[in-house]
């Protein structure tokens, strides 16, 4: 037998030196054997001396690449991608608030290898706050574009590995020729449903994306930014480009008109609320749809071109679901959370 395959780990950084010093210390007993570590870091001081630090007690190989800007989480993936080992044949994506077990990476790579039609695995994530439950898992989407999610599920229950429909970047293994024959991450995207889109892009290729339970990693739960105005300016206008371009042309525009209904009915319980600032979020993200669907078509327009399983297919399949299930789920769960939160 050869050597195992060479692994690039991602891990993307914004203004943080401690949560990046736990994401590392505990990536650093990974036992894989083959592995590299790229920080794609934004805005953060004094960077390059924690990253030294860790090259030198650890001996591993690990790249800095550093932005004095917000490059976003999107673009920040497709950097790694591009900085990372030519010989690399699979990249893993790890947000810099998640920590490993020393044998995630060898669960990952052992499914991921069992099959070419294998385009990303998503790990066991599990969440520090919410002990025992289930992080974010993409079982599916409704008409919104909304993931039906385990969130918020015992950890327990998931002990199998399964189909999913989208994998989450906070702890996902993917295979780079995959990743190049669907042309990467949007960074129109920013940040929030990057990876659904990317997901989405694979799955519209013929290729599938599992859960693996025995790659267990623990994510943080960050509440407070559930209903900021950034979560839902960017959370809704990213659904809103994930059905302009990934549905086939009448779901397409069933999902834009119901979709931007929604958002605005949000808008005006939130206005009515007094939360004029949260409200201001989901018409802006909108209007910025609205102005620039040209060039969102254009993009639709080359998802096309690699697309070769169609909507039907992700339907009968249960991908993609009809109605809005999934999106009554999500906004009872976040208002629950919230109003117990004050």
């Amino acid at each position: 037998m050869g050597d195992p395959p060479l692994v690039s780990v991602v891990v993307i950084n914004y203004k943080s030196l401690e949560t990046l010093k736990r994401c590392l210390s505990s990536l650093l007993k990974t036992t894989y054997p083959n592995y590299e570590v790229i920080v794609v870091d934004s805005l953060t001081d004094r960077i390059e001396e924690l990253v030294q630090q860790f090259r030198e007690e650890s001996g591993l190989k690990i790249k800095l690449v550093h932005f004095d800007a917000n490059i976003g989480a999107a673009a920040s993936h497709n950097v790694g991608v591009l900085a990372s080992d030519p010989r690399s044949e699979y990249v893993v994506f790890l947000d810099n608030d998640v920590v490993v077990e020393p044998d995630w990476l060898s669960y990952l790579v052992e499914a991921i290898s069992s099959s070419p039609r294998v385009g990303a695995v998503q790990a066991k994530v599990v969440s520090m706050s919410n002990t025992g439950r289930m992080d974010h898992t993409g079982l599916g989407v409704d008409s919104t574009g909304t993931w039906l999610s385990a969130y918020g599920w015992d950890s327990n229950l998931f002990k199998r590995p399964m189909l999913l429909f989208a994998s989450s970047s906070a702890a996902m293994i993917t295979r780079k020729r995959a990743y190049f024959e669907v042309m990467g991450f949007d960074d129109t995207y920013f940040i929030y449903d990057d990876d659904t889109d990317y997901s989405w892009r694979l799955r519209l290729r013929g290729y599938e994306i599992l859960f693996e339970p025995r790659a267990r990693v623990w994510h943080e739960d960050r509440l407070a930014k559930r209903l900021s105005y950034e979560k839902l300016y960017f959370g809704f206008r990213n659904r809103l480009l994930n059905t302009v371009k990934n549905l086939d042309t009448f779901n397409m525009v069933f999902s834009l008109l119901l979709t931007t209904y929604l958002g605005y009915l949000n808008a005006v319980v939130l206005a009515f609320a007094g939360r004029s600032g949260e409200a201001s979020a989901y018409i802006s993200a909108i209007v910025k749809v609205l102005r620039n669907l040209r060039k969102h078509l254009v993009s639709r327009a080359i998802v096309r071109r690699i697309k070769v399983v169609s909507d039907g297919e992700l339907e009968r399949r249960g991908f993609l679901i009809r109605g809005i299930y999934a999106t009554v789920l999500m906004m009872r769960a976040l208002l629950i959370r919230y109003f117990r939160s004050r």
